[in-house]
């Protein structure tokens, strides 16, 4: 995992496998990131192999981040993390981006004072 600050919005990118042996790992990083209330948290899932496990601790993050107000997108381009994702129909409930500048973009504006 490597992370990056967009102003404000924490970018982590997931590389290597992320199955039931890794998710848990990867899980726990991921939360304590959130638990730091970033503007926003983008995960680039640049993985070479995404098991269903890796789904559901997505669909849980997701859920966290709406709990506590902070923005959230998942940038899956690896074919290994989007197929998953569009065969799973996750791609209609989790906050899928084209890119990391998108998702970044994307949650700046979402986060703009009206």
């Amino acid at each position: 995992m490597q992370t990056s600050d967009h102003d404000g919005v924490l970018v982590v990118a997931i590389s290597g496998e992320l199955d039931m042996i890794s998710v848990d790992g990867v899980g726990t990083a991921l939360f304590e990131h959130l638990a730091k209330q970033p503007d926003g948290l983008v995960v680039e899932l640049a993985v070479d192999f995404m098991g269903s496990s890796a789904l559901s601790m997505l669909l849980a993050l997701h859920a966290r981040a709406q709990h506590e107000d902070v923005g959230f997108a998942i940038v899956a381009t690896a074919v290994a993390a989007a197929r998953p994702l569009m065969a799973s129909a996750l791609t209609q409930v989790l906050p899928v981006a084209q890119s990391v500048d998108d998702a970044v973009k994307s949650i700046q504006e979402e986060r703009k004072p009206s």
